[in-house]
């Protein structure tokens, strides 16, 4: 997780798996439809210049939320979310995540697994400056937490941000609504990427630069996605040899541009990532520590050359 091309190493490494801490209280405000129609939520995430983090509601229904998601941070914002597993603090969460980090490839394997154990992520997205993105998932009752992969600490229960996911099954059976319904990705014609245990993407059909790709995550561990401009005309092979090669330089095929990232997403987890990014070539890559050798993904074939238009 730690070799990145250039531009990404922040965007990319930082936002993968470190786990840094938010904002307190959001203020409220939740876009729906009627009583019952909690399938359309949409809420606003802002990054601001200092690092901090603002929702415009930490409180939702369950059923599919869209997180809108944008920066002024001229460094970036990684916004990711995820829900504690039962028993885990946030000390141990923390210590398994810069543990994930670690240089010692067995130390990263050991973070990965216990981040394996520790928690499920829902991914969300990394943006930049002038460069948002939307990210819907399907969620259920319970207490969630978001923070900042890029511009803060080590996460701890105060620092995080609290996502209050509200069961309403009463109410939507009352208006004959089913808000344990999965409707991510649901009738849309949507280009399709799959992670999985191989440590590969898979891909079906047409990425469009302006548009939005249904990710699933098939495998038994932790993936991220990140949509890193390339010359036209790399391959795979190029991608491979220069992780292969060990190099501290930024490889010759790597572009300045804008990027985009969806972060850490659990086995069995889905979302739909929507974006704007010129049209060219890309390659998708994960730097997620493996979870036996502690190499990054993208060093063991986790990555893709792809064509946005």
């Amino acid at each position: 997780m730690r070799k990145a091309l250039a531009g990404v190493t922040t965007t990319a490494v930082v936002a993968a798996m470190v786990m840094v801490g938010l904002v307190g209280p959001a203020s409220a405000g939740v876009t729906s439809g009627s009583p019952g129609e909690h399938r359309a939520q949409t809420v606003k995430v802002t990054g601001d210049a200092s690092g901090v983090l603002h929702f415009s509601s930490t409180r939702v229904h369950e059923g599919t939320v869209s997180f809108r998601i944008s920066t002024s941070n001229r460094a970036g914002s990684g916004v990711t979310l995820f829900q504690l597993h039962r028993g885990v603090s946030f000390a141990e969460f923390a210590a398994d995540a810069q543990e994930e980090f670690s240089q010692d490839p067995a130390t990263a394997a050991k973070g990965t697994r216990a981040l394996n154990r520790d928690a499920s992520f829902y991914g969300l997205a990394d943006v930049q400056p002038g460069t948002p993105a939307t990210a819907t998932v399907k969620l259920e009752e319970g207490t969630y937490y978001a923070f900042d992969l890029m511009n803060s600490g080590p996460p701890t229960a105060k620092s995080v941000t609290r996502l209050k996911v509200l069961d309403d099954r009463d109410q939507d059976r009352r208006h004959g609504k089913d808000a344990g319904r999965d409707d991510v990705g649901r009738g849309e014609h949507l280009a399709r990427v799959s992670l999985t245990s191989s440590d590969r993407f898979v891909v079906r059909g047409h990425l469009r630069a302006h548009g939005s790709v249904l990710v699933r995550n098939v495998a038994d561990t932790i993936h991220i996605m990140v949509l890193q401009p390339v010359k036209a005309g790399t391959t795979d092979a190029q991608v491979q040899a220069y992780f292969d090669s060990h190099s501290k330089n930024p490889p010759p095929f790597a572009l300045p541009g804008p990027s985009v990232s969806m972060d850490a997403l659990s086995p069995g987890k889905k979302l739909v990532l929507s974006y704007s990014l010129p049209k060219g070539t890309y390659v998708l890559l994960c730097f997620v520590a493996d979870d036996v050798t502690g190499m990054p993904h993208a060093a063991m074939g986790m990555h893709k050359v792809v064509t946005l238009s």
